[in-house]
């Protein structure tokens, strides 16, 4: 809460950050529609526990098929590179990326709707949890299908990284667990919604709003790569997929929208 005060103030130079903060969290409970846009945010997390907590199922059923994942391509395709990934890091840059990563991440979403709430923009909030939801739907049948293993998991790989996550504390990665399947690597999530949220963050108009989600979104998107967690071709392919997310949030939102007036 107070990382998306923070965020929120400097979004928002000009207004109160505390009033900008709680007036949403306020009409949650006072207005139907504020309470329905909540319920379709849990909504998401809620089924990426689901999907977690049998995800292992279908990690097998395609290792049974095809004898192994598909890590072993992933690294055919990186082997060259993920001995640089890592080769210089630092303690106060390990806290930041994993402030970043652990963080900064879920504080995304209520961020940027409490920035839209703020100057009035319905419309762009409606867009933004549209552009959301596409994104868990566009990774999905890959995190079934296509499993990955995150690359500090990966044994050839563990010669020349690690999780720094665990140089914070161990227990991170063990409450974390629980929603992030060790093997759903394939696209980059945290780089997908991250993408998508800069772009609405870009195209809002505000500067400073656009200018603060850009520099987070570039550190979360590093921050997957330098902790140790994701392949450069997961980021890839989120970055792709973040912004096929934005495309459908923005053309369905406008519709919603429209219908909702």
């Amino acid at each position: 809460m107070a990382s998306i005060i923070l965020l929120i103030w400097i979004s928002l130079p000009k207004a109160n950050p505390m009033l900008a903060t709680f007036r949403p969290v306020w009409r949650t409970f006072t207005r139907k529609k504020y309470f329905f846009y909540i319920l379709i945010a849990f909504s998401v997390i809620l089924a990426d526990v689901l999907l977690t907590a049998v995800d292992h199922t279908f990690t097998q059923a395609v290792i049974r098929s095809r004898g192994e994942d598909f890590t072993s391509l992933i690294w055919r395709l990186e082997s060259g590179w993920i001995e640089h990934y890592q080769k210089w890091t630092w303690t106060p840059l390990t806290w930041y990326m994993g402030w970043a990563y652990i963080i900064v991440f879920p504080a995304l979403i209520p961020w940027a709707m409490a920035v839209f709430d703020y100057l009035g923009e319905t419309r762009r909030n409606i867009s933004l949890l549209i552009g959301y939801i596409m994104n868990y739907v566009l990774v999905l049948p890959f995190y079934i299908l296509f499993p990955v293993s995150e690359c500090h998991e990966y044994p050839p790989a563990q010669e020349n990284l690690r999780l720094l996550l665990d140089d914070i504390d161990p227990a991170i990665m063990q409450l974390l667990r629980p929603m992030s399947g060790i093997d759903n690597c394939f696209p980059s999530f945290h780089t997908s919604l991250a993408v998508t949220i800069a772009l609405f963050a870009i195209r809002s108009g505000q500067r400073a709003f656009a200018v603060a989600v850009s520099a987070m979104a570039v550190s979360i998107i590093l921050s997957t790569v330098y902790l140790g967690i994701h392949w450069i071709t997961d980021v890839g392919a989120g970055i792709i997929v973040g912004i096929l997310a934005y495309v459908l949030g923005q053309w369905l939102g406008k519709r919603v929208h429209e219908r909702l007036r």
